[in-house]
């Protein structure tokens, strides 16, 4: 009911009451309850504030008597009940069933009616009110929305008519904190219109619509109480959902129950003095007509006169003399056959756990007796399972069977196990209800990882966990684990090679293990140390892979530069001015980064005066010959790596330079310079100098050694010159190709090469 600060508009609706009962010789007795707090904060659900009787007297009143005859919120309720030929008392006491000590005792009632109760019923108190119902007693069960706890104990009613009935014997779900539509406000026709409805099609007329000011809804259970209906629906709702329910009914055993989720359309705003948040619910859309049609309907029936025999009822299964095992979560029938003199008005089931001793479980309450029963068996497994089925008559006659023998209720097992290096959760065998969900967690241990996972004995790969949805067969699973890989990787700085103890063809290894690393440097390098996450000089070294890791070996380049002078090479004569290749090779095991190219005029002992410096290795530098006439000069090609090495090489011979071809500018000496010019073709000129006067040959030597042409004779210190036409000594013209020019004398021997062309 939602507190308000002023009265609301009301739409009064009319309706005749020509129809009344008129009081029968043994009234119809309803109790109001006013035990369980409907008074505390600023409600006032009593009919009037003079209990347990309600005075003035109820005997006084005729049908023109106004509603607010008595002062109390729901006092009109207790008024039109009188008008319909009830009379009423008011609950001031715990709630007692059989009591003949309690004149407020329920089997003194017919209906009792509870306007939002506001504690816990206990379990006495729940006992006696079940009891009551099913010995053919009505009631009439009034909720509020949620969090509307009016004596602060962090109970409202949804929570207490929920506890009240936890496993839906009546059929009803309360919706409360967490459950959807737990506080509406709405007026809804969305009304049950079947004509056999007397709730909704009784006495007072025809409901047309129900007014909510913060209500609850319902969900009801069908599964559980078969004769659960909606009377009332959220607006826009089918009438077949089982949920946005604003009012419903349901019978068990041999009574009726009515639900309604809130207490704003019993309220006639006639409340006590101080409690002035109210308004007149009860006139409001006719709710009146819902409420009075329902207390109407869920009165006890009078018993047939004279029926004393209880029904005759067999349960024909599970009856327990056959091996039945049945796995929870599972449908099965539950199937039996009860007759009557006058006729079965309802038939009980409940399940044993202990052979029979007890049947505590309710599996559902006042089923039409069609003989059979599909049973969601429930997920409690045990070997000494009964089910009992109770049928009761009108005059509330029972009698009642339970299966001969014990049957099994079982899960469906999920055996899971783990190798070594890792756990599976749940470990073990775990049952579970048929058409059950499990999950079957897969953790490594620290450092190991999935290898396999086989699910009913077939590999699906390395999941981290395995699901098992919609259970109907037994199923296992195993895990095997291996130790974390990891990657060993490995970098060279220069060159050479590192070699692993143990090898590993994949570079990965198992957590912990020890590898021993060889740097082995190429020829010409040399290891210096370690980087990355070995470090030091160390050579081996050694590193436990624990993770991802890398060894970084350098190694420094200690070779110097191999060369060679390959012109001049000795015995040539350069004019000066003259521009003449100096050529070299030069290789290294890295690379030669530059060369210097320098000469000296006097043999090894220097100075040595530079012709070029830091040249890239092309092989050769063409040098304008220096004005510095010499017979001992010799050039050297220095090459550098990027190391710093250095390698040398210099002329296999002196060379001379000269002022002019054929006339040495100084001292006479022995050189013979290349022939000019070179190539030739038809003649050329053999430019050579004596370093004293004697005899002296020109030879021409072809590529096999042979002398083809030569020249003797006897000559002066100094320059010579001497022609050749390209004839050999028999006269025949030579043929093209790289001959040897030699100069022999008796002090020494010099050598240059021709290219003839033709």
């Amino acid at each position: 009911m939602s507190i308000r600060t002023t009265l609301a508009t009301l739409l009064v609706a009319t309706f005749a009451l020509t129809s009344l009962a008129a009081p029968a010789a043994a009234a119809k007795r309803v109790l109001f309850d006013n035990f369980h707090f409907e008074t505390a904060g600023n409600a006032d659900w009593t009919i009037d504030t003079d209990q347990p009787t309600p005075l003035p007297t109820q005997a006084a009143i005729v049908p023109s008597t106004p509603r607010t005859y008595w002062l109390g919120a729901i006092s009109s309720w207790g008024v039109d009940l009188v008008k319909r030929g009830f009379t009423v008392t008011i609950n001031t006491t715990a709630i007692t069933y059989g009591n003949a000590g309690n004149p407020l005792d329920l089997s003194n009632f017919d209906v009792f009616i509870v306007p939002e109760p506001n504690n816990l019923f206990t379990a006495a108190e729940a006992a006696a009110i079940k009891s009551f119902v099913r010995d053919g007693g009505g009631l009439i069960a009034i909720g509020d929305h949620d969090v509307s706890d009016r004596n602060g104990d962090g109970i409202d009613s949804p929570k207490s008519w929920n506890a009240f009935d936890p496993t839906f014997e009546f059929g009803v779900h309360w919706g409360t904190t967490g459950d959807a539509n737990a506080n509406i406000v709405q007026t809804s026709s969305n009304v049950n219109a079947a004509p056999s409805d007397s709730v909704t099609r009784g006495p007072e007329g025809n409901v047309v619509a129900l007014a909510f000011h913060n209500g609850t809804t319902f969900t009801i259970h069908p599964e559980v109480n078969p004769t659960v209906r909606g009377e009332v629906w959220m607006t826009g709702l089918s009438q077949s959902s089982t949920t946005g329910i604003m009012a419903a009914s349901a019978r068990y055993g041999s009574g009726r129950v009515f639900f309604c989720g809130d207490s704003s359309p019993i309220d006639d705003g006639s409340a006590q003095p101080g409690n002035n948040n109210i308004f007149d619910g009860w006139a409001e859309v006719a709710d009146s007509v819902l409420f009075m049609n329902a207390t109407l309907w869920a009165t006890r029936r009078p018993a047939p006169a004279g029926d004393v025999t209880p029904p005759i009822v067999t349960v024909t299964s599970p009856n327990g003399l056959l091996v039945e095992d049945w796995k929870a979560g599972s449908l099965h029938a539950i199937t039996w056959t009860a007759t009557d003199a006058v006729g079965v008005t309802a038939v009980d089931l409940a399940w044993s756990s202990d052979g029979g001793a007890t049947f505590p479980n309710v599996i559902a309450n006042a089923l039409a007796n069609t003989g059979s029963f599909s049973w969601t068996v429930p997920d409690a497994p045990g070997s000494n399972v009964r089910v009992r089925a109770t049928a009761r008559d009108a005059a509330n006659n029972s009698a009642a069977d339970a299966s001969d023998g014990s049957f099994t209720v079982s899960r469906w097992l999920v055996t899971a196990s783990a190798g070594s290096g890792g756990a599976v959760s749940p470990n073990g065998t775990t049952g579970v209800a048929q058409g059950g969900n499990l999950t079957i967690a897969i953790t490594p241990a620290a450092q190991f990882l999935t290898a396999d996972v086989l699910v009913d004995g077939s590999s699906v790969g390395t999941p981290p966990s395995v699901t098992f949805n919609n259970v109907t067969a037994n199923h296992t699973v195993a895990v095997t684990f291996a130790v974390q890989q990891y990657l060993l990787s490995t970098n060279i700085v220069g060159s050479g090679v590192i070699n692993r103890s143990p090898q590993s063809p994949t570079g990965f290894y198992g957590f912990g293990t020890s590898v021993q690393l060889t740097a082995a440097p190429l020829p010409g390098w040399a290891f210096t140390g370690w980087s990355g996450d070995v470090t030091g000089t160390t050579n081996p070294a050694s590193i436990v892979v624990d993770a991802n890791k890398t060894a970084i070996a350098s190694f420094a380049d200690v070779q110097a530069p191999s060369v060679a002078v390959t012109a001049p090479v000795g015995g040539e004569i350069w004019d000066v001015n003259t521009t003449h290749a100096v050529t070299w090779t030069a290789t290294d095991n890295a690379a030669v980064d530059s060369v210097t190219v320098e000469w000296s005029a006097h043999d090894t002992t220097g100075p040595w005066l530079p012709v070029a410096r830091a040249l890239a290795n092309s092989g050769s530098y063409n040098w304008l010959v220096p004005a510095s006439p010499t017979d001992s000069a010799l050039v050297r090609v220095t090459a550098y790596d990027p190391a710093s090495n250095i390698g040398i090489a210099q002329s296999t011979a002196r060379f001379a330079i000269i002022d002019n071809v054929g006339v040495p500018s100084g001292p006479a000496i022995l050189a013979l310079a290349r022939p000019m010019p070179n190539p030739a073709r038809g003649r050329t000129t053999l430019h050579f100098s004596l370093p004293e006067a004697g005899s002296a040959r020109l030879e021409i030597i072809d590529v096999s050694g042979r002398r083809v042409w030569g020249r003797s004779a006897v000559l002066p210190a100094g320059a010579s010159t001497c022609t050749f036409d390209g004839h050999d000594e028999q006269g025949r013209t030579l043929g093209a190709g790289v001959y040897l020019v030699r100069l022999v004398t008796p002090w020494g021997v010099r050598r240059t090469r021709l290219a003839w062309v033709r």
